[in-house]
């Protein structure tokens, strides 16, 4: 596959990305327009997308490469999540509404995934997988702040444009993708998949870095309204991660094409743990500084994990990998907000101060990389499990 087209897939995956991030900064105003007074509604929008996410994207993409329908598929997948996003802004039914946005979940898992798998090179594969993977993460870097600015239009411009960027990456996705994206049919059935030995490290560390994310997303927002600071330099925080997050996951995932790809991810996870615990320590004029370490510790543990994927089954089976990848990432990310919300709602009720009960969320969202320390220290090296690709 040449860097033109890579570069293509990386479009295509950025375009199917984008109504799944674009929409976050206008859900709280949304849902107040058709749900007045029903805030746990927000939280199911969320929630609900990403559950959808983690069960269906997996099956969807695994049956495209079963089929040898992987172009058909992902322009079906992308097409499908605009239209729904754009039928969520007609303020259906509360019960249309979460299974609309279920649906959804598991189009766009299945479109941003077949797309990443149609990197079907072997030399520098991991350099190639982690061009799309900045494209995931670029996504969001773009999606918030543009949401944000649309939003200040209508609550309901972002999910159109959204909408109409899903649209259209499925119109252009089968015309843009090479007619050898479907040249051969995957052998390989779901539970074989999530069987595979080589392919259950990286699930269980991108996991726990978007843990880690779901964690401290909402909670960093928190901690800076207890130190005084406005939304827009909390935003600016933010920003910096994704942007070095996004700038730097190329660079390592080529890096993992030279050396040993686990010890990145070793290396990553400890620094990105020690991010964490820096969080409540450092001062306001130094976090910048520790979120910029924190987005380069993250691409160090993404970048690798996509080579590891990839090359964890046959090459024909490599979307329904990235798949069971950006799944496993997505539930990560769930678990993580969940957990922040309830740990420290329970810490604050029980009198502890905020910055005390930010602080315990950010250290268990560092402890938490112990975990893929020890699965980058002791790997699963066995050969994959999956069989060979069918003709």
């Amino acid at each position: 596959m040449s860097s033109r087209r890579v570069g293509v897939a990386s479009g295509l995956v950025f375009g199917a990305m984008l109504p799944a991030t674009i929409v976050i900064p206008v859900v709280r105003r949304f849902v107040e327009v058709g749900w007045p007074g029903a805030e746990w509604v927000m939280h199911a929008f969320i929630a609900v997308n990403l559950l959808g996410a983690c069960a269906g994207g997996p099956l969807l993409a695994v049956r495209a490469e079963r089929l040898s329908q992987r172009r058909l598929m992902a322009a079906v997948s992308a097409a499908f999540d605009g239209a729904l996003l754009l039928l969520v802004t007609l303020v259906p039914p509360l019960a249309v509404l979460l299974l609309l946005r279920f649906v959804q979940g598991a189009f766009y898992i299945a479109a941003v995934s077949i797309l990443m798998g149609s990197i079907r090179r072997q030399a520098k594969t991991g350099a190639a997988m982690g061009l799309v993977g900045g494209a995931v993460v670029l996504s969001i870097l773009v999606g918030i702040p543009l949401g944000a600015i649309l939003g200040k239009a209508s609550a309901t411009l972002p999910l159109v444009v959204g909408g109409a960027v899903g649209v259209l990456t499925g119109l252009l996705t089968p015309l843009l993708l090479p007619a050898e994206t479907d040249a051969r049919r995957s052998a390989v059935t779901f539970r074989e998949l999530l069987r595979a030995p080589a392919l259950k490290g990286p699930t269980v560390v991108v996991a726990l870095e978007r843990f880690a994310v779901g964690a401290f997303v909402v909670t960093l927002q928190l901690y800076g309204h207890v130190l005084g600071v406005g939304d827009d330099r909390v935003s600016a925080w933010f920003s910096v991660f994704l942007t070095v997050f996004a700038l730097a996951t190329w660079p390592f995932a080529r890096l993992g094409d030279r050396v040993d790809r686990w010890k990145l991810v070793a290396l990553g996870a400890a620094v990105y743990g020690v991010t964490f615990f820096a969080l409540p320590l450092a001062p306001v004029k130094g976090l910048s500084v520790v979120l910029a370490v924190g987005g380069l510790a993250s691409a160090a543990i993404y970048g690798p994990s996509l080579g590891l994927a990839a090359g964890a089954v046959p090459a024909n089976s490599r979307a329904s990998a990235m798949a069971v990848l950006n799944a496993a990432g997505t539930l990560g990310m769930f678990l993580g907000s969940t957990l922040a919300g309830a740990l420290s709602g329970a810490l604050i009720h029980g009198g502890v101060a905020r910055a005390t009960a930010y602080g315990v969320v950010f250290a268990v969202a560092g402890l938490a990389q112990l975990g893929s320390v020890a699965m980058a220290l002791f790997p699963a090296r066995a050969a994959t499990s999956v069989p060979a690709d069918a003709g």
